[in-house]
């Protein structure tokens, strides 16, 4: 892991360490995103942990298309999942985004809510 990552990896620790029931962060400045649908990337599923953070982070880094960082507790396991995240504006492009990701659900940010699919 290269110092910006590791700044990085940091960073959303705390962000997590501070929001217990979950996240979303864009990934260029770290910033709450609070519009638009939360689809999360099927390849950084089953991530949690420092070493789970650590790959999304990594991932993110190679894909300039992923444009958030997400984070939810899971109370039926007790851990906490992250996520890379693409968030879309549209429902119905999220919603098929969900899919082809193979997501149970989408979150819309604006009304903090679950869709599942």
């Amino acid at each position: 892991m290269n110092k910006k990552e590791t700044s990085v990896l940091i960073a959303i620790a705390t962000i997590a360490a501070n929001n217990k029931e979950g996240f979303t962060v864009n990934a260029a400045n770290l910033q709450p995103v609070t519009t638009g649908f939360a689809v999360a990337v099927a390849d950084t599923q089953n991530s949690f942990g420092i070493d789970g953070l650590a790959n999304v982070i990594k991932y993110v880094s190679e894909h300039p298309e992923i444009n958030a960082f997400g984070g939810w507790y899971n109370s039926d396991n007790n851990m906490y999942y992250f996520d890379a995240t693409v968030i879309v504006d549209d429902l119905a492009a999220a919603m098929e985004l969900g899919r082809i990701n193979k997501q149970i659900a989408i979150f819309d940010l604006a009304n903090l809510k679950e869709i599942r699919l």
